[in-house]
């Protein structure tokens, strides 16, 4: 019924009950009349008309208090039974749409139920509202007889607790399979909803395996290649200190020196790369470092090779940071030296130590430079990725260190952030967590 339609049956409906009405008026006067009364004829034909009226509504009150079956609507007419329609009419529309959301639902569990991944929903308790077959075979989460738990009593690993705890969305978290140790699932939370989280978990076993094979096959061909490069470096050497034969022997030897030597800083950044990636540092390892002061030597250290550049420092000397100081500081060496190596003569580089609004120790370098063009951003980190493919090698080093730093940090528990802009300038970030973060009194006492 449309709404036109409904307008006008009320109109209509409005008119009766008022004909109706004013016709048993009428004849009630005109009674009173014939007969020689008093008119209180007239006001009782009033009243009575309005507790029948009353007498309507109660009945219609009392059939929807009884969830408005059909077969019990009471018989009305006028006012009384246009409302006995119109709930007639929203009941039967609120049955379509019932069905229809009970298909989609039906449909949508059907295909959730057949996801090849493992899904879960949970509420802020982490208590399971639904899952689906896969999570049975992968998590061992019953889609029946489980809902209601609370998953961290189902899947009892301290790192999944962890997991799940974190506000920190973008995590990914590789753990064993609580049904079978050998397989290993990749999982991953998303809020979705009021209140509700859906649970993801794929099997990454062959995904795992083949990159502990490639970190494998990096390592073992870089260790190879160090003793060949040893040898020829000794023989340059020799060649250098034997008498000079003529000049264009003497520039072969310096060429071949040089590639000697950039093959070996690319070899012990491969070195470094297979040490760091998916080898995280556990809470309780590394040692308390005094930022400010590696980053003051950092600096001292490439003044000698850039004394053209304007250096910056903003530290925050109470700060020191539980970490591997080896590692750190390859890392925070290799962004300055990007931003050397990047900028003209006469940029500023900005260094800056301290904590951010969220209490995290930030180490940030930014520079004033050319800039790098958004399309770039997610690819810096990437091995062996350049910005510009025309660029020689010999002044774009090996092509590792953002790689090398990315790894760094998130071996640290940390992230790498890179904000830029064409023409502006570049700002590259180490963002650790809060547990890394010391006051510099603390990391003298330890």
């Amino acid at each position: 019924m449309s709404l036109t339609h409904a307008e006008d049956r009320l109109s209509t409906s409005l008119r009766s009950e008022i004909r109706w009405f004013f016709t048993g008026l009428v004849a009630a006067f005109l009674f009173c009349l014939l007969v020689n009364l008093p008119l209180y004829c007239v006001l009782v034909y009033t009243v009575g008309y309005v507790l029948w009226l009353l007498q309507r509504m109660a009945a219609i009150v009392r059939w929807l208090g009884k969830k408005a079956k059909t077969a019990d609507a009471p018989l009305t007419r006028g006012l009384t039974d246009d409302m006995v329609q119109l709930v007639h009419r929203e009941k039967k529309y609120s049955r379509k749409q019932k069905n229809r959301y009970r298909s989609t639902l039906a449909q949508f569990n059907s295909l959730a139920s057949d996801l090849p991944d493992a899904t879960v929903v949970l509420t802020e308790d982490q208590e399971i509202r639904w899952s689906n077959a896969a999570a049975h075979a992968l998590l061992h989460i019953h889609p029946e007889r489980d809902r209601g738990q609370r998953i961290d009593n189902l899947v009892r690993m301290p790192e999944f607790r962890d997991f799940l705890l974190s506000d920190d969305d973008d995590e990914e978290l590789e753990m064993a399979n609580p049904t079978s140790p050998d397989r290993i699932l990749a999982v991953r939370k998303v809020r979705t909803g009021k209140h509700l989280k859906v649970l993801i978990a794929v099997d990454v076993t062959q995904r795992v395996h083949l990159r502990e094979m490639r970190k494998a096959f990096v390592g073992d061909v870089s260790h190879e290649l160090r003793t060949p490069l040893t040898v020829i470096s000794g023989y340059l050497e020799i060649l250098r200190d034997a008498e000079p034969v003529n000049a264009e022997v003497d520039m072969c030897i310096d060429q071949i020196s040089a590639q000697s030597d950039r093959m070996r800083g690319l070899v012990e950044d491969l070195l470094q790369l297979s040490k760091l990636e998916g080898n995280p540092l556990a809470d309780n390892e590394g040692e308390s470092v005094d930022i400010s002061s590696m980053i003051e030597s950092m600096v001292i250290a490439i003044k000698d090779v850039s004394p053209a550049h304007d250096y910056v420092l903003e530290l925050d000397t109470t700060l020191a940071l539980s970490c591997s100081e080896s590692e750190i500081y390859s890392a925070c060496n290799n962004l300055l030296t990007n931003a050397v190596r990047y900028t003209d003569p006469g940029s500023r580089i900005t260094l800056s130590w301290g904590l951010n609004d969220e209490g995290r120790a930030v180490f940030c370098v930014s520079d004033n430079g050319r800039g790098i063009e958004a399309r770039h951003l997610p690819r810096l980190s990437e091995r062996f990725y350049r910005v510009d493919a025309g660029r020689s090698r010999d002044d774009g080093g090996t092509g590792l260190g953002l790689a090398i730093v990315k790894h760094a940090a998130q071996r640290h528990g940390g992230t790498l952030n890179i904000r830029s802009t064409p023409g502006t300038g570049s700002e590259f970030e180490i963002v650790f967590p809060q547990s890394r973060a010391l006051s510099i009194n603390r990391a003298v006492n330890q």
